[in-house]
Parts: structure tokens; sequence; C-alpha cells
């Protein structure tokens, strides 16, 4: 058994997990361009990005046990590849600071009033540090199972809403909305998966050579397309349009409302520890696709020094920000202009860079 690979199956858990990040607070948007059919829109624009990430994976067994970024080293040399890894971490830096104060926020308003906001992130940052500071089958297993856990814990949070507040008045009509908006909200949500991608770009490194992979990463996209519409179908079924929409976290106050008499009551703290866990989850991913091309460019070394100024990095603005609505709309403004183009960008350069490569290797033949 290599501990420096993943498995398959932890590669579905992984890429899952690579999507519930930051689109698990801001999908809202996503209703609120397209009503009713925003659920749909979101099954729609999560499956999308399933042909870019193909295209990572094929380009990955051209260059074994190599990520994007370590194509682009091998086809262009060092200067562009420090100019892209720096991007990158930027981006990573800047997401994780977004989750962190969407988990603070929910947390400070509905459980933790008191508690000053940087022991909240400290914690969180301290947890996924631990994780990502480690072996990666051993990080690869503990994704998989605190994934695990908290989409077990996300369904039993509504797990009598079909039962007491479930109301199909509030899902029909389903197409509420002109084919624009909806479309809007299709494209909104792949650009807001691209998360997905950004993280499969660095991840291919550490992808057994075996056969499978490709199929374990459209396990994960198409898992996470069906939980979240699936959720957001469940919410908008309780809800309504209005609650998701004016709402910060929907699926707490949807909770809350849910009882069975007096004894049942209080499923508000699974919502609570599912969000708790896609922070976590999501800041150690981050922290991961920061830190690997990072520690690559210092062959190896420096690796603790290196994933310890990150989080340090990390932690400072996201005490400064400090605001869920601010959080929220940078979110917005990443998923739209940032994430997306840069992913498209970062597989134009290495697929030219490997027909490069491969055209001088066969003039060197002839």
């Amino acid at each position: 058994m290599r501990y420096d690979k993943f498995t398959r199956e932890q590669i579905v858990f992984l890429t899952y997990a690579s999507g519930c990040g930051n689109m698990a607070f801001n999908f809202i948007w996503a209703v609120y361009l397209s009503g009713r059919s925003g659920w749909v829109a979101m099954c729609i624009g999560i499956l999308l990005t399933i042909p870019i990430a193909i295209v990572i994976v094929y380009l990955s067994k051209k260059y074994p046990e190599c990520n994007i970024f370590d194509i682009i080293n091998i086809s262009f040399g060092k200067p562009l590849y420090i100019i892209v890894i720096i991007i990158n971490a930027v981006i990573n830096i800047v997401l994780a600071v977004i989750i962190l104060n969407f988990l603070t926020g929910t947390v400070k308003i509905y459980f933790l009033q008191l508690t000053p906001v940087w022991v909240i992130m400290t914690v969180i940052l301290m947890m996924a540090f631990l994780f990502v500071n480690n072996k990666t089958l051993l990080f690869g297993r503990a994704v998989e199972l605190l994934t695990a856990w908290y989409i077990l814990n996300y369904f039993i949070g509504f797990s009598l809403a079909f039962v007491s507040e479930f109301d199909f008045k509030n899902i029909f009509p389903i197409f509420d909305t002109t084919l624009l908006k909806f479309g809007q909200a299709a494209y909104f949500s792949l650009c807001s998966a691209s998360e997905i991608l950004l993280f499969i770009i660095v991840m291919v490194g550490h992808m057994p050579q075996t056969a499978g992979n490709r199929k374990s990463i459209i396990k994960g996209i198409v898992l996470w397309s069906f939980i979240l519409s699936l959720a957001a179908f469940i919410m908008q079924g309780v809800s309504g349009s209005g609650l998701l929409l004016h709402t910060a976290s929907v699926g707490i106050e949807i909770s809350r409302a849910i009882y069975l008499g007096d004894f049942f009551r209080g499923l508000e703290i699974f919502i609570l520890a599912t969000y708790q866990l896609i922070a976590t989850l999501r800041l150690s991913l981050y922290l991961y696709c920061t830190w690997i091309p990072i520690k690559k460019l210092f062959n190896e070394k420096y690796s603790f020094i290196i994933l310890l100024l990150i989080s340090i990095i990390i932690i400072i603005p996201s005490i400064k920000l400090d605001s869920y609505n601010k959080a929220f709309f940078a979110s917005i403004f990443m998923d739209y202009y940032i994430i997306l183009p840069f992913v498209v960008f970062i597989i134009i350069i290495a697929l030219l860079g490997a027909y490069i490569k491969k055209k001088r290797s066969g003039s060197d033949v002839g």
C-alpha cells in the first residue's frame, strides 16, 4: 500500500468534498436568479464540470505522478510555474478566508454569540492543518470518513421534513422563470462548482496509476450534484423561496422549524455539525492545493514551515474581514470572475505545453 497516493474510493469523496465548499453557503444566489427552478439549475451546472474534469485527467495520464502545474513546469520552465502557483495560492487563500467567515458568521449568529471570532477561526484552521499535515493516504481516509459523516448529519437534520413540513405547493410550478434566468443560474452553478476543478488540477498528482480514476471523479461530481440539488429541493419544499433568499444559513433556520411533538427537537445541532465539517474539510483542501505546488518548488524541503506560514496567512485576513455579508459577495465575485477563468487558462497552457513537448519529441526522433 502506497501512503503517498489516494485510493479510488477516496477520490470519490475528495471530489465531492471539493465541491462542497463555499457553494454550500452561496447556492442561494442560484435560487435568486432562477426561483423555484434553482435546484434544477444547480444540478445541471455542477454536471457541466464533468467534461472539463475529463480533460484534466486525460492530461495527467500523459505525465504520471504529475499534477497540472508540474506539466507547465516541465513544458515552460520555472518562471511560468512560479507565476501560476502564486496565483493558485492567492485564489485558494482567498477562498479559505471566505469559508472561514461563512462558518464563523453562522456559529456566531446561532450558537456562540459571546465567543471571540479569532477563537472559532483558530480552532477550525488548526483541525484542517492537522488533517493536511499527514501522509496522503491518511489525509484521504480522514476526508472520506468525515464526508460520509456530514452527509449523514445533513439528512438527519431534515429527517422529518417530508412528514411534518414539506409542501409541494412550494415546489410547483418548477419553471417559474425565463430561459435566460435559468441559464444564468446554471452558469453560476458551473462557475461555483469550478472549485472542484481547481482541486483536481492538484489532486491528479496523487492519483494511483490505475484504471478507474476518471470514473471516481465523475462519481464524486454526480454525488455532489445530487446531494446539493436534493438539499435545495427539500429546503424549497419546507420553506419556499422566501426563506431561502432572506436567511443566511437557511439549513439551520429550516431545521429549527422541524419537530415532532415536544420530544424531538433541536435538529439544528446536526446542521451546525454539518457546516463545521464542511468548513474544516474544505479548509484542509484549500491548504492542500496551496501547499503541494509550493513545497515542490522547494524540493519538498521545509514542508511543515510552509504549511504553517500558509495557515497564518489565512487566519490574519479572516479575522480582519469578520463579515458574513462581505464573504458572501466576495464568494460570488470569485465564482464568476476568477475560479473558472483561471482553471480554463491553466488547462489551455498545459495542453499547449504537452503539444509543444510532443512536437519536440517527434522532431528529435526524426
